[in-house]
């Protein structure tokens, strides 16, 4: 014939000399990773938070009230998760994802965005007031010392509703915007109910 073969000729002319051969294995296996995002301080699940794929950008998950996420297909091998949600550090996560398996679980840490809250009450004339009550949000706790003042540590960066109350006195409550590794000041008047507005009462 005198003619060379064409390549693919040849690969079906040996295809059939060795039976049926198995196809050729993915060079990166895909995998499904079912994961969780949780507050490194507290260990709950954090909810919204953006799981994408470093790399592949249609790897890309919201996690859910739990803080689960599901990243189908997922090729094996050493990836990078890059993970966001309001009010924690951006994390990138090392992760050798392996191969042979369908799926792999992993938990990913997020650092919330922590800052410190000082603050100072006085009364009307300008004496600092011990054994007020300070809550922020709700949930953080302190009571002013004898010189009135007050530090809350570990505090959700961001806006938080402070409010201080003691007997005889009309509650303070405000707006206090907490600064990421800052430390916010406040000083607080605590006013007495006037006779006056006691009496319309």
């Amino acid at each position: 014939m005198g003619k060379v073969l064409p390549f693919a000729l040849c690969l079906f002319l040996l295809s059939g000399c060795f039976g049926n051969l198995s196809p050729l294995p993915l060079l990166h296996p895909l995998v499904t990773v079912q994961g969780k995002v949780v507050d490194a301080v507290t260990g709950v699940g954090v909810e919204g938070a953006q799981v994408r794929l470093r790399d592949f950008p249609e790897c890309f998950d919201l996690t859910a009230s739990d803080g689960s996420f599901v990243l189908s297909r997922v090729p094996a091998g050493r990836r990078v998760f890059v993970v966001y949600s309001t009010g924690y550090a951006q994390k990138s996560e090392v992760v050798n994802v392996p191969q042979g398996v369908s799926s792999f679980s992993l938990t990913i840490e997020l650092a919330p965005l922590l800052g410190k809250l000082v603050g100072y009450v006085w009364d009307e004339e300008g004496k600092p007031i011990a054994g007020a009550l300070v809550t922020v949000d709700g949930g953080n706790i302190a009571t002013t010392d004898q010189n009135g003042s007050f530090a809350l540590d570990n505090l959700p960066v961001g806006k938080v509703v402070l409010v201080v109350e003691k007997e005889g006195f009309v509650p303070y409550v405000t707006e206090v915007d907490i600064l990421y590794l800052s430390v916010t000041v406040v000083q607080v008047k605590l006013e007495k109910p006037s006779l006056a507005k006691g009496v319309a009462e």
